[in-house]
C-alpha cells in the first residue's frame, strides 16, 4: 500500500515538473530592457505596432517570455468587437508567429 502512495508520488511529482519546463519563462520589465541591449531583441513598442496593424486591433501590452530557446513577445489586443487577441512575435526578428483570439464567456 505505501509503495503505491509513494508510486502515485513520484508520478505527480513527475508531471508538475513536465508541466512547469513546459511554461515558458517571461521577464518583468527591467530584465526585457537588459535582454534588448544584451540579445538584440526588437524594440517592443515595434513589435505591438506590427501585431496591432496585422490583426486591425488595439494593443494594449506585451511581455517578453523565453519558450523553447528563443524570445518571444506576447501582446494582447483589443478589436472593436470586444474580443482579445493574443499575438506572438519572435522578439529577435519581430515576425508575428501566430495571433489567437480569445473566446468571451458564454460563447
Amino acid at each position: 500500500m505505501n509503495s503505491v502512495i509513494l508510486s502515485l508520488g513520484v508520478l505527480v511529482g513527475l508531471c508538475l515538473c513536465a508541466r512547469a519546463q513546459a511554461a515558458p519563462q517571461c521577464y518583468s520589465t527591467g530584465e526585457t530592457r537588459e535582454k534588448i541591449v544584451t540579445d538584440g531583441l526588437t524594440e517592443p513598442f515595434r513589435a505591438m505596432q506590427k501585431a496591432a496593424a496585422r490583426t486591425q486591433a488595439e494593443a494594449l501590452a506585451a511581455k517578453l517570455c523565453l519558450g523553447d530557446d528563443d524570445f518571444v513577445y506576447e501582446i494582447s489586443l483589443l478589436r472593436r468587437d470586444g474580443k482579445l487577441i493574443r499575438a506572438f512575435v519572435n522578439a529577435k526578428s519581430g515576425q508575428i508567429i501566430d495571433a489567437k483570439s480569445e473566446k468571451k464567456r458564454g460563447d
